[in-house]
């Protein structure tokens, strides 16, 4: 039994190997410091050509940090080589090695890896009285690779932890106004992938805080339907399996805070997010208009209207490159959108 146990790593993903490989070295410590190293310029190298953007070192602490929470006698630290300007290994051995004693504040006498070539690079040089425990060099346990992730994410799904998930999955807003069969796409899609969504809080928001009575509206119940329905979002990726489908967002509740009281609400703005979403599927009003006890009706030249309205506000704020319009019958639409999402996906 090591008093003190080092297992330093890219983790550029983490995934479930590496927790393997942990769990397996804390078995055989006192105490484990799993060390997330970062270098931002060789890390933008390895995410080229793959399909998932470069992580910050942050993130994969924050996802190591709650993965292995219950487990009082392992901890994790950051090692930010771009902070001390470390060069890439082999080249930065001896200023890594400097960094990795500070991070770790105490002496260690073991050092867990998957490689050969990191004890024969520094770790015999820079620390010769610790001992460097190899464990699964093969993969065997877990047959996956953060390069396999990097590269193909939705084919190595069960691999990915679950804190991170969230990151990766698939973000498709299903939007339009009023009686465009939303609601009724979002849940079918999500059955029919086997995933998660996120309802649109604000048809439900009156009935829980305003008795029902849509006439006492006020700007701040607007903005705070905005975060109900984070909430919702969150939630939904938090069990999301590679895609998630979300009903409505802050630009379709600001465009009903200025259709009930004739103004926009800055706080909403706030809230506003492309860069959240994958992709846009918009819906045509063209299917028959069904009352779901909102005061607005459907003539076809007002949902016509009303439609050009929002596409206008997501154009305004920057989603026009992710808006898909999608019409037709209820068949047309389920077809269609499942066709953009395995696509997404595959």
């Amino acid at each position: 039994m090591y008093r003190v146990g080092v297992f330093p790593g890219k983790f550029a993903p983490p995934h479930r190997g590496h927790i393997n490989a942990i769990i397996h070295a804390g078995t055989q410590c006192e105490k484990l410091y799993v060390v997330v190293s970062h270098n931002s310029r060789l890390e933008a190298e390895l995410y080229k050509g793959g399909k998932i953007k470069p992580i910050s070192l942050k993130d994969k602490a924050r996802w190591l940090s709650i993965e292995l929470s219950d487990l009082e006698h392992i901890k994790v630290v950051m090692l930010d080589e771009d902070a001390s300007s470390i060069p890439p290994l082999p080249y930065g051995w001896e200023a890594w090695s400097r960094k990795l004693n500070e991070v770790v504040g105490e002496p260690f006498n073991a050092v867990f890896g998957g490689e050969t070539r990191y004890a024969e690079e520094g770790y015999t040089k820079y620390f010769p009285e610790v001992k460097y425990e190899l464990y699964d060099c093969g993969r065997t346990a877990y047959p996956v690779s953060a390069t396999a992730i990097r590269n193909d994410p939705y084919k190595y799904w069960e691999y990915i932890l679950g804190s991170a998930r969230p990151r990766f999955a698939k973000k498709v807003l299903i939007t339009g106004t009023e009686s465009c069969g939303k609601t009724t796409l979002t849940k079918m899609l999500a059955k029919v992938l086997f995933t998660s969504w996120a309802q649109e809080e604000g048809r439900y928001y009156s009935a829980r805080h305003m008795g029902g009575n849509e006439l006492v509206f006020e700007e701040s119940d607007f903005f705070n339907i905005c975060i109900e329905q984070r909430r919702a979002e969150d939630l939904a990726l938090k069990t999301a399996n590679k895609i998630t489908f979300l009903d409505t967002d802050a630009v379709v509740t600001q465009y009903y805070c200025e259709l009930y009281l004739g103004r926009k609400n800055p706080a909403i703005e706030t809230m506003v997010d492309p860069d959240r979403y994958d992709v846009v599927l918009m819906l045509t009003p063209n299917v028959k208009w069904v009352s779901d006890g909102l005061r607005f009706k459907g003539d076809d030249k007002a949902r016509t209207q009303l439609h050009e309205k929002l596409k206008a506000m997501y154009v305004e704020r920057g989603f026009g490159d992710k808006i898909i319009e999608i019409g037709g019958n209820y068949s047309d639409r389920l077809i269609k959108a499942l066709g953009i999402a395995n696509h997404l996906i595959k």
